[in-house]
């Protein structure tokens, strides 16, 4: 028995006894539905109906599924519901179609639209007209940015603390912050941990020197993983400064071209968004929370990846603390 999930029917063949040639019956099937959808991509698909090739399959997870168009300018995605919403992602709440489908996705295989309002993923079909749009981004919250404060650091840093993965950044950032901390033999011996180290330590001389023009360089692709630690680490710091206007983010010219190549497809493409204004849900709810209790939040951005949750909160922490230092530095040039 094979089912193609082709233009909404699906070929049902039966080899029945007695009969050499196979009888064919054809069963109507409805597309699968897609749930939620970033608005960028819902413009970008808007401007492709007169070519319905999109690009190929560029890799596949459990959960989530990335497509790279041809030109390889956009990457996009297809995702469980329950993955947290990120820049160029659609999400889906049938989970038993998706993982049919990802059981037999391999890389190179075509994405194509059909029509104005449905993909075509290697024969399986996910209609996008009724879903949701996500339109959120560091510019969409809110204008009126809660007060810098000591005790909100600290809150930071104790859960990293308490809760965040030992791997990643961590050590480096523990080590860095705390120089009381004995590190690991273990930890020191790290290929990463030195790397790390030095790239906060010159990152603190960069600032205090007013000065960003090369920093980026020092944490794009280190580590490991689909987003190693340090792009992660660069989102969270970035994303923060962007959205409390650090003033020396503001005359921040980084070169995108720059980063292409130098780590993942995956990680380029999130710092790329992440430049643009653009992060994932849990760290846009984060930083609109900061003033309350962000607990709930801080749990949702933890819950990414092994490393990836601890080392964005991570450069939050780093960020929030320099928006401390310069914001004391005012306070005394005022005196």
């Amino acid at each position: 028995m094979y089912y193609s999930h082709y233009m909404s029917i699906a070929v049902k063949t039966i080899l029945r006894k007695n009969h050499r040639k196979p009888v064919i019956m054809m069963i109507d099937i409805d597309p699968y539905q897609i749930k939620q959808m970033d608005s960028r991509l819902l413009e970008w698909l808007s401007h492709k109906q007169n070519s319905n090739q999109l690009g190929t399959v560029h890799s596949v997870f459990d959960k989530v599924v990335n497509f790279i168009s041809h030109d390889g300018v956009t990457l996009f995605s297809l995702a469980k519901n329950w993955v947290i919403q990120s820049p160029g992602m659609m999400k889906t709440c049938e989970d038993e179609g998706f993982s049919q489908m990802l059981s037999v996705l391999k890389p190179g295989m075509p994405i194509n639209l059909v029509g104005n309002c449905c993909l075509e993923i290697n024969d399986w079909q996910w209609d996008f007209s009724n879903a949701v749009v996500w339109e959120r981004d560091i510019a969409s919250l809110s204008q009126t940015k809660p007060d810098i404060t000591a005790s909100t650091l600290m809150l930071l840093n104790n859960f990293i603390e308490k809760y965040g993965a030992r791997e990643g950044i961590f050590p480096a950032w523990k080590s860095f912050s705390d120089v009381s901390w004995e590190v690991p033999e273990t930890t020191r011996k790290n290929i990463y941990f030195s790397p790390f180290l030095a790239g906060l330590e010159q990152l603190v001389k960069d600032i205090e020197g007013k000065k960003l023009e090369n920093f980026m360089d020092r944490f794009v692709g280190l580590g490991i993983g689909l987003t190693p630690s340090g792009d992660d680490f660069l989102t969270g710091l970035l994303a923060t400064w962007q959205y409390f206007a650090f003033p020396l983010y503001k005359d921040f010219e980084p070169n995108q071209a720059d980063l292409k190549g130098r780590t993942t497809d995956v990680s380029y493409f999130m710092l790329k968004h992440c430049l643009e204004g653009q992060v994932n849900e849990a760290l846009l709810a984060l930083l609109e929370n900061l003033d309350g209790d962000p607990t709930p939040q801080l749990r949702q951005l933890l819950a990414i990846g092994s490393t990836s949750g601890t080392d964005m909160l991570v450069g939050v922490s780093f960020a929030y603390q320099q928006l401390i230092n310069d914001k004391e530095e005012k306070q005394w040039r005022l005196k």
